[in-house]
């Protein structure tokens, strides 16, 4: 009988243990989960500068992103017939306008593609007093009557304003030279740090297709080419920036340049990139070069 008992009694005791562990062991997974979930739901706030990892080479989506695209009005600005001329037309602040490369003591050439009724086609004069309008938005006013020259398309007509600007009423930031200098300077050559400044002038991806590169580009305006090529083309080699395809000037320190045969392009690249690929790339170019002309 005792043996019976301390039988059942040991039993006893096991089914208690097991029982124990058993809960226990839903708890600690219940707790595991509670935990898990909870890391999952709490994203930790990025700080401003935080470095971001990636390997895509495609610009992410960015909300709310200012888009420059070309040079852009500082003020309310008087365009001239020429430097120090008549008064033609007032631009408004932050109206988007061609503006050459040169300028002749601080006075700019510009053009502006203003909006006209179909039936105004072949026009050679616009009014005194006519409102300035873009795509829709008022950017500025005629102030004098004075020729004009009419274009079109198959959904739009519009006459070409031209005249001359002085340096200082065009946003330096707008001006893609400058805006690419200084954020070489700032940000580095990674393309990361070039994300914004691809949307910001809103750059199209592809330039020459060239297999060893991933480019990203804008074009001249017609003040310089009526029938323009490219003015700034961004160079990429497994995510970093190596060097440029540019028509204006772009001053820039540990460097080696390249003038292609014939044309106004220009290929700058870092001294780090090796001058092999250098030549291989500007001789590809100028075979390219005279396959578009």
């Amino acid at each position: 009988m005792r043996y019976m008992y301390n039988l059942l009694k040991n039993i006893t005791y096991i089914i208690m243990l097991i029982s124990i562990l058993s809960c226990e062991s839903k708890q600690t997974k219940e707790k595991t989960v509670d935990k898990i979930e909870t890391e999952t739901i709490e994203v930790p706030e990025q700080k401003e500068g935080d470095k971001i990892e990636t390997q895509a080479i495609e610009v992410p989506e960015q909300k709310k992103v200012d888009k420059i695209i070309g040079e852009r009005i500082d003020g309310t600005a008087y365009i001239l017939s020429k430097p120090n001329g008549d008064t033609l037309f007032e631009l408004y602040d932050n109206a988007l306008v061609e503006v050459s490369s040169k300028h002749e003591n601080g006075w700019y050439q510009v053009l502006v593609y203003a909006d006209i009724d179909s039936n105004e086609f072949g026009m050679d004069t616009i009014l005194k007093d006519r409102p300035i309008i873009v795509d829709g938005d008022t950017i500025g006013k005629v102030l004098k009557s004075h020729y004009v020259k009419t274009g079109g398309g198959r959904n739009s007509t519009y006459a070409m304003l031209e005249g001359y600007i002085h340096k200082n009423n065009i946003k330096p930031e707008t001006v893609i030279e400058t805006a690419f200098k200084k954020n070489l300077a700032e940000k580095g050559r990674n393309i990361t740090a070039w994300y914004g400044f691809i949307q910001t002038f809103d750059l199209d991806y592809n330039a020459v297709d060239y297999s060893d590169f991933k480019s990203f580009y804008n074009y001249e305006n017609t003040i310089e080419d009526p029938s323009p090529g490219f003015r700034i083309v961004l160079l990429f080699e497994k995510q970093k920036l190596v060097g440029l395809i540019h028509s204006r000037e772009i001053q820039i320190d540990n460097t080696t340049v390249h003038k292609l045969d014939g044309s106004y392009y220009i290929i700058t690249f870092f001294n780090d990139y090796p001058i092999k690929k250098q030549m291989k790339f500007v001789d590809y170019m100028n075979e390219w070069v005279q396959k578009v002309d």
